[in-house]
């Protein structure tokens, strides 16, 4: 596997797993949420399972999460429901045909599932989280080309981070105070508020 391709893959999976999308008020934060968005909620115990998949794919013990891990996760967890929601709107779904096109692109890019497996978690993607991570993608594309069918690649990737913003305001994104602050304009957790600089514990 050459270091071109397996920088190509990184990004790939950087700009959704790092970046989370740039293509790229907790009184009412319900009991046991990591975050909630509308109706919808995101537990602790799936924001866990996700966080100790990561960590077990990299060989670490469950209990060595740190806080940086856990905001990404959950910042991950979030834009893929803002994304799935906007697709819904826009009428927008991939298929699990172009889903398993897209992860057969990459093993022949990078020499195979186990480098593929390898790539992601080194951007704190577990082998079990891919496909989501490969949806994310597609939607995102086809999401850009929906709402500004004559921009470029570029503009269509900002379209698609200004709705998702949108949406994430409207839905009053909140995220327990344990794990951070979100930003509805940058789609990121933030530090946690009022110096609550201590990882939760996962478990």
């Amino acid at each position: 596997m050459t270091s071109l391709r397996r920088s190509r893959l990184a990004v790939a999976a950087a700009a959704f797993a790092a970046a989370a999308l740039l293509l790229s008020g907790c009184a009412d934060q319900q009991a046991g949420s990591a975050a909630t968005l509308g109706d919808d909620r995101i537990s602790e115990q799936s924001l866990t399972a996700q966080v100790e998949e990561v960590l077990a794919a990299k060989g670490q013990p469950v209990t060595s999460a740190d806080q940086s891990l856990v905001q990404q996760t959950l910042g991950r967890m979030i834009t893929i429901r803002l994304i799935d929601r906007l697709a819904v709107r826009e009428g927008v779904d991939v298929t699990q045909g172009r889903i398993d096109e897209q992860l057969a692109n990459y093993d022949a890019q990078v020499g195979g599932r186990e480098a593929v497996e390898e790539v992601f978690v080194q951007e704190n993607v577990a082998p079990s989280q891919i496909e989501a991570i490969i949806r994310l993608q597609l939607l995102a594309q086809d999401l850009g080309i929906a709402l500004n069918p004559s921009g470029g690649a570029e503009e269509q990737g900002q379209a698609v981070f200004v709705a998702a913003g949108a949406l994430s305001e409207e839905l009053d994104t909140t995220v327990s105070p344990r794990y951070g602050t979100w930003d509805p304009a940058t789609l990121a957790l933030g530090p946690t508020p009022n110096d609550l600089s201590t990882p939760p514990a996962l478990g």
